[in-house]
């Protein structure tokens, strides 16, 4: 991988997971094809319409402001109308982060790495590892890959993210 397709494959990360899954490799293609002899990184103008291109296609499937806000704060469950974008947030580096811990969690996450920076009685230390490990081991406890599947599956949708394909109806008139 030279440096020009190692350019191009960090620009189609503007697009949401879900394209790049469907046509990620035919936009990385058409960006190698447009490539001219000797160069090393592709045109701004390119450049910019990828990335253009990538912002339009995640705002194109969000879902509303207040839909959104209720997701992030309360866990209502959105319409299925937009579960592939949820299905992106599920699968997010922080949702679990955010989802069982918020803004509390953060809190005591950023107090605990505060405390044992800058103080440096013992006492506080080991209030601040206490704080800042207690976070992470719950985090573990929990266990990430559960709470993603059964959240995946309010969605009607594989621990891997594709959508489940209904069974066939038995029939039922014999």
């Amino acid at each position: 991988m030279n440096s020009y397709e190692r350019r191009c494959r960090l620009l189609t990360r503007a697009y949401p997971p879900r394209f790049r899954e469907s046509r990620g490799e035919e936009l990385l293609s058409t960006l190698l094809d447009l490539q001219e002899p000797g160069q090393i990184r592709p045109s701004l103008r390119e450049s910019l319409d990828v990335i253009r291109g990538g912002l339009a296609a995640r705002l194109q499937d969000r879902p509303p402001f207040w839909r959104w806000l209720l997701y992030r704060t309360f866990f209502v469950r959105l319409p299925l109308k937009y579960r592939m974008w949820a299905r992106d947030d599920i699968q997010g580096r922080f949702y679990i982060f955010r989802r069982y811990f918020g803004p509390l969690g953060t809190i005591a996450y950023a107090a605990g790495l505060f405390i044992v920076i800058f103080f440096d009685e013992e006492p506080f230390r080991a209030l601040g590892i206490t704080l800042g490990l207690g976070v992470g081991y719950l985090i573990r406890r929990i266990g990430a890959q559960r709470v993603r599947r059964r959240e995946l599956a309010r969605y009607d949708l594989d621990p891997n993210g594709s959508p489940i394909r209904p069974r066939p109806s038995e029939d039922r008139s014999r």
